[in-house]
């Protein structure tokens, strides 16, 4: 009798631990489909983000206002000179867009740089390119690697399918019959007003 006793308090030691096994299994994997559930949240979160900004930027550039009160904001920074202006007129767009730059941000090197403390990432596919993104080009003597000459705010191919020109806003109106929100050729170096337009390097995206 005693045998049978022993013998039943190890079946249910047995079984108690294995209960034990799974509940502690089911907890893990609780805790995993949370944290993943999590992850999918944040992942979401900074899709719609991204992709808020953009619209945001891209809505508030088409409004003609818009386009010349940052371009004349950027001047006005730029001690009422319109050339080499371009860096001005993006921060100002990226300001009114709520991304805190700097007044005295002047060039491409810069606003690189704090864009990348922000956590934006660079794109070197211009395929790739949506409405509202911050464009740079090459530097002067073409280098994809050399500090970008110019850059601008990317809105839209021209022709769907097309990646050559596309509708951009930037400084350079005088270039551009006084348009702020003109056509420039994207992929490759181009002329405008006898002045050269250099091509695309990359965009940057937060």
């Amino acid at each position: 009798m005693r045998e049978i006793k022993v013998v039943r308090k190890a079946k249910l030691a047995r079984r108690a631990k294995a209960v034990r096994k799974i509940k502690l299994l089911l907890t893990t994997l609780i805790v995993v489909f949370i944290a993943f559930l999590s992850l999918e949240k944040m992942l979401m979160s900074k899709i719609s983000e991204e992709t808020n900004l953009r619209e945001q930027i891209y809505s508030y550039m088409q409004v003609e206002k818009n386009q010349k009160t940052v371009f004349n904001s950027a001047i006005a920074l730029n001690n009422g000179d319109s050339a080499n202006t371009c860096v001005y007129f993006v921060a100002e767009v990226l300001r009114r867009n709520n991304v805190r730059i700097s007044e005295d941000t002047c060039n491409t090197a810069q606003l690189i740089e704090i864009l990348k403390e922000k956590g934006w990432k660079k794109d070197n596919n211009y395929k790739n390119l949506k409405p509202g993104d911050i464009v740079f080009t090459t530097d002067g003597m073409g280098n994809k690697n050399g500090v970008p000459t110019h850059t601008y705010v990317f809105m839209d191919w021209v022709e769907e399918g097309s990646y050559d020109y596309a509708y951009i806003c930037d400084n350079q109106a005088k270039d551009y019959d006084n348009k702020v929100y003109h056509i420039r050729n994207v992929k490759s170096p181009d002329n405008a007003n006898g002045f050269t337009k250099d091509a695309f390097s990359f965009f940057m995206k937060p």
